[in-house]
């Protein structure tokens, strides 16, 4: 009975974790809109999120919080990227290839 309680504790915790994973996601994805280059500030870059997380500047303080406040366990190695383009209205990193 206590095995299938704490392993119900475990996947409720699970379930918690990733809706709070892709809630950010789409936090994220919504908050990276741009009219020119200028709109797009950097907030960061966390796993799993992505390397360069670029958001509206109107957006950029609200997802950094967001982003800061997710406890990651995993790593990434990224590319070295030197700016940032709007590319149909979203921000995306110019990286060297």
């Amino acid at each position: 009975m206590k095995a299938i309680r704490i392993l119900l504790i475990l996947g409720t915790l699970l379930l918690a974790s990733c809706s709070s994973e892709d809630s950010i996601k789409r936090e994220i994805d919504k908050a990276n809109y741009c009219s020119t280059k200028d709109d797009c500030i950097l907030v960061g870059g966390k796993c799993p999120f992505g390397c360069y997380i670029y958001a509206n500047q109107a957006e950029a303080s609200r997802i950094k919080n967001l982003v800061d406040g997710y406890e990651s366990n995993c790593a990434y190695m990224c590319i070295e990227c030197s700016g940032v383009e709007c590319v149909n209205n979203k921000c995306q990193p110019v990286c060297s290839t």
